[in-house]
């Protein structure tokens, strides 16, 4: 029998509390399921739908697109996403000075971000990591459930990173520079390391790069110059 702390701790790695042993022996451990964790989020950010679409329209652009300044987080969205507290109160930190350079023009962005990799979670459609494990966003939300996985992204981030006041910086001049290095963009996302960090995902910021994005981003440059965003494919977009 173990008569002071020495002795405890001795039994302990020599298997004399063979009551504590027995009970780790038989622990069982669930490891984490992160496609099941993935598709839980989206469903119950798909069940909010209705509700945003009947308070705000079908016409998610029109909605995403409204206002340059503190934009999309009115208090009529928020409080249907039960988040009218700090934490969503920090998505309006201004980041623009950190701006990440592989954020997609647009309202969110991300400026020095935690290394949790929580954004691959939360919203997997619309993040991804660099090779230092700080988050971005690669596409801008597309529709109403990315719209809720982009602000529980920027929610749970530790070091609050996310920002969405794009709009007051973004400029038709810095979306053309921007597009104009986008061949770094995608060697970089190319690299062994960052296909490493990204499992694979990297992937969708390649494809989306090498087909719509281009013209998403002619929209919102139209949106920059015009206050408002293009209603139909007839108007003529500015080139990039």
């Amino acid at each position: 029998m173990p008569t002071n702390l020495f002795d405890l701790i001795r039994n302990l790695f020599t298997g004399g509390n063979k009551t504590l042993n027995s009970h780790i022996e038989h622990k069982t451990f669930t490891p984490f399921d992160l496609e099941a964790y993935i598709a839980k989020k989206q469903q119950e950010a798909q069940e909010k739908v209705p509700t945003l679409e009947r308070m705000f329209g079908t016409d998610f652009p029109a909605f995403f697109y409204r206002h340059r300044t503190k934009y999309p987080l009115t208090d009529e969205l928020l409080f249907q996403l039960d988040l009218l507290g700090p934490e969503a109160v920090s998505l309006d930190n201004p980041h623009w000075k950190d701006k990440h350079p592989f954020n997609f023009p647009g309202p969110f962005y991300t400026g020095q971000t935690d290394t949790c990799g929580t954004g691959e979670s939360e919203a997997p459609y619309n993040t991804l990591s660099d090779t230092e494990a700080m988050e971005f966003v690669f596409r801008q939300p597309q529709n109403y459930v990315e719209l809720i996985c982009v602000i529980n992204a920027g929610v749970v981030e530790i070091y609050d990173g996310y920002s969405c006041n794009g709009n007051n910086h973004w400029t038709y001049s810095e979306c053309r520079n921007w597009w104009s290095v986008r061949g770094d963009i995608i060697n970089s996302l190319n690299s062994p390391k960052f296909r490493e960090m990204n499992g694979g995902r990297e992937q969708r910021y390649i494809d989306y790069l090498n087909t719509t994005a281009e013209n998403d981003l002619r929209k919102y440059c139209y949106f920059l110059e015009n206050h408002s965003y293009p209603k139909n494919d007839k108007i003529a977009l500015p080139p990039l």
